[in-house]
């Protein structure tokens, strides 16, 4: 069996991905800066489970393959603090190269590097270019906006992406709901994105773990279709069954009209669930907490 190495394994992504990396037969060991609600329904299925910070964890060894997600990924915060996010994302990543050998290093980007505006974005493609210079077999996965729940794992921390906002309105945990900004040129005014199931996202690193990397520049996680915000709100308002209000606010710096798939989508995917599905496990993981 082979073994994998998971960073950011207690983070909303990692944590799916650990689950579906075991559920499919791999050794799996995960390393994350935090314990989360996520850890303790995380180490039962793991080998090991550090609680270390990747740029200083005195890990060093070998592993089949790596699947690094430990990444800081709040678009707002970095255009204030963009060294804090060139730290963490880039010179943290050379520092898990230098410090665990593999034999395919698997990179969870962004969507974002397509049109690099926030040191985020920036930081991610430049931690891209680390890889392919130092890595000799190497995946890399530029998700969309990833979303939904397995039902045993969810987003923790600050709430900073749309569908999970939307849900905390509907579970009433927020009074009001605000898009920012209703004049890009899109259909409703809205940005428009696409969005990924987080096991559909987590079932295509388990097809690339499967397989021997390719070396592409690049594969695209997404689902293929792009919503407008107001879209996706009043589709949490269909499957929540609580009518909210929406207010809109100012364009928000870093954010373009429209971020969807360039290019083919990933061979690695197999698509089986929707923005609804999406809505309605993030609303259900929101009335659970």
């Amino acid at each position: 069996m082979k073994t994998v190495l998971v960073t950011g394994a207690s983070g909303y992504i990692g944590s799916h991905v650990c689950y579906e990396l075991v559920q499919n037969g791999f050794i799996v060991d995960g390393i994350d800066v935090v314990d989360s609600e996520n850890t303790r329904e995380l180490v039962k299925h793991l080998r090991n489970y550090w609680r270390r910070d990747i740029g200083n964890s005195n890990i060093k060894g070998a592993y089949d393959i790596v699947v690094h997600c430990a990444a800081s990924i709040s678009v707002e915060e970095s255009m204030s603090d963009p060294s804090g996010y060139y730290e963490n994302n880039v010179s943290n990543t050379l520092q898990l190269i230098r410090d665990i050998k593999t034999s395919h290093f698997i990179f969870a980007s962004t969507a974002g590097a397509f049109n690099p505006i926030s040191p985020y974005a920036k930081s991610k493609i430049f931690a891209e270019d680390i890889i392919k210079q130092h890595c000799d077999n190497y995946t890399i996965l530029r998700f969309f906006n990833v979303a939904g729940s397995n039902g045993k794992f969810r987003q923790i921390g600050k709430s900073t992406h749309l569908i999970r906002i939307a849900a905390e309105v509907a579970a009433g945990k927020r009074q009001k709901m605000t898009i920012f900004g209703k004049n890009y040129v899109t259909r409703d005014g809205t940005c428009i994105r696409d969005y990924i199931h987080v096991v559909d996202l987590a079932n295509a690193i388990v097809n690339a773990a499967k397989e021997q990397a390719q070396n592409n520049d690049y594969e695209c996680i997404a689902a293929g279709k792009g919503f407008t915000n107001k879209e996706v709100c009043d589709t949490m308002i269909k499957v929540s069954g609580v009518p909210f209000d929406i207010e809109y606010g100012e364009n928000r710096e870093g954010d373009p009209a429209t971020l969807t798939v360039h290019g083919n989508l990933s061979s690695y995917l197999d698509i089986k669930y929707t923005l609804e599905d999406m809505c309605k496990s993030t609303y259900e993981m929101e009335m659970k907490a």
